[in-house]
């Protein structure tokens, strides 16, 4: 790599920086930020990070800085390190875009298990750097074996997310998301393509700008599904329920279900709006589960307050409510013994059948509201004989 282009290489990493940087300013304006906008921060962080290390990689070895054992090492030590932690960060945010039934305790455990292979990495780098600069370098260039402990784990990281974000796509629950999971995934094969291309053509900046492009465009996603995702359950809202309602399907034996929390007023003046958080968190973690134990295509969405609705597309609609309350019970006691909380959940359930012609669907959803009160008001009157 010579030395004008040494100055493009880096100029173009620069680029990319200033790119994220916008991007990044924008993540952190938002006023209800979630956990995998913060997550999606760190991952742009990291790269940009990475980037100003590339190009300093770029302007040393070219000789532009002073080109020595010393310097050469300690270059290619902080790409292989940052891209490491870059790789990491990719494999942390796929797991919770992934999988967002997945709780604070887990992503914290997740998190301390999957550091440890860059602390070994690191170890090994430092320990063999200080210990016989000379077998690493010869003729001021790395030998291979550097890259042997270079590649492995920024690898193991992205391939992971990608196989897991492919199959979780695949679950039934997950199939109304399966876009969102695929384009998570994408961004293993774009980075170990790019990068491979990095090292055959060494004097293009491949990876930067096409790691750049799919960050870009995971942005611009993830800024398109706050359109239609509700910000605290993660389900669908009512914008994308209307798209379901006019998007071509077969909807025939389709049923729409009304499910409504009991006394959720109750909780949130008792207990605190926290606690109403994390009832409705319940319910629609209870409701996806219920979309993973069937074989037949379910829409879920959260319709407003405490109410969600379900379309189901079933010749057993009972079948369908009473796995409905089973899964309510199961994650309501749950929820009690790991927050030692007084009070459980329940929930109203009202089902009518809908023949698939949008323009009668708001006489459904009418007529299942009005069974759903109709078991509310029948469930307070049993509370209260009793």
């Amino acid at each position: 790599m010579d030395m004008l282009e040494s100055i493009f290489y880096a100029q173009v990493n620069l680029a990319c920086i200033l790119l994220l940087g916008l991007l990044l300013f924008n993540i952190r304006r938002i006023p209800t930020s979630q956990l995998k906008d913060t997550l999606l921060a760190d991952v742009l962080i990291w790269h940009m990070i990475y980037f100003a290390s590339d190009a300093v990689w770029a302007v040393v070895t070219s000789g532009y800085f002073p080109k020595n054992t010393f310097s050469i090492l300690a270059v290619n030590y902080l790409n292989a390190i940052i891209l490491s932690i870059v790789s990491y960060k990719c494999f942390i945010y796929s797991s919770v875009g992934t999988n967002p039934d997945l709780t604070k305790q887990q992503l914290q455990h997740q998190q301390k298990i999957l550091r440890i292979p860059i602390f070994i990495q690191a170890a090994i780098l430092s320990v063999g750097f200080l210990a016989d600069p000379g077998f690493w370098v010869t003729n001021l260039q790395l030998n291979t074996v550097y890259y042997v402990l270079f590649i492995p784990i920024p690898f193991l990281y992205i391939f992971t997310s990608a196989i897991l974000g492919v199959r979780r796509g695949f679950i039934p629950k997950n199939r109304h998301r399966l876009k969102t999971f695929l384009m998570i995934a994408s961004y293993a094969p774009v980075m170990l393509l790019s990068g491979l291309l990095q090292l055959t053509f060494v004097m293009a900046p491949i990876f930067c700008f096409w790691c750049t492009f799919v960050l870009l465009f995971a942005y611009t996603h993830s800024q398109s599904l706050l359109i239609s995702t509700d910000a605290l359950t993660l389900l669908n809202n009512r914008n994308q329920l209307k798209r379901y309602l006019y998007s071509p399907k077969n909807a025939k034996d389709s049923y729409v279900y009304m499910v409504d929390i009991n006394d959720f007023k109750s909780i949130n003046d008792l207990y605190g709006h926290s606690e109403g958080d994390r009832a409705l968190i319940t319910v629609s973690q209870a409701l996806k589960r219920v979309c993973g134990r069937t074989i037949f295509p379910i829409f879920l969405c959260r319709y407003g307050g405490d109410e969600f609705l379900l379309i189901v597309r079933t010749d057993d609609p009972g079948y369908i409510a009473e796995l409905i309350h089973e899964e309510l019970a199961e994650g309501s006691l749950q929820m009690q013994k790991e927050n030692n909380l007084p009070y459980k959940i329940q929930a109203s359930i009202g089902y009518v059948s809908w023949d698939g012609n949008p323009s009668h669907f708001k006489d459904s959803l009418k007529l299942a509201d009005h069974k759903m009160y109709e078991q509310k008001k029948m469930n307070s009157q049993r509370k209260k004989s009793a």
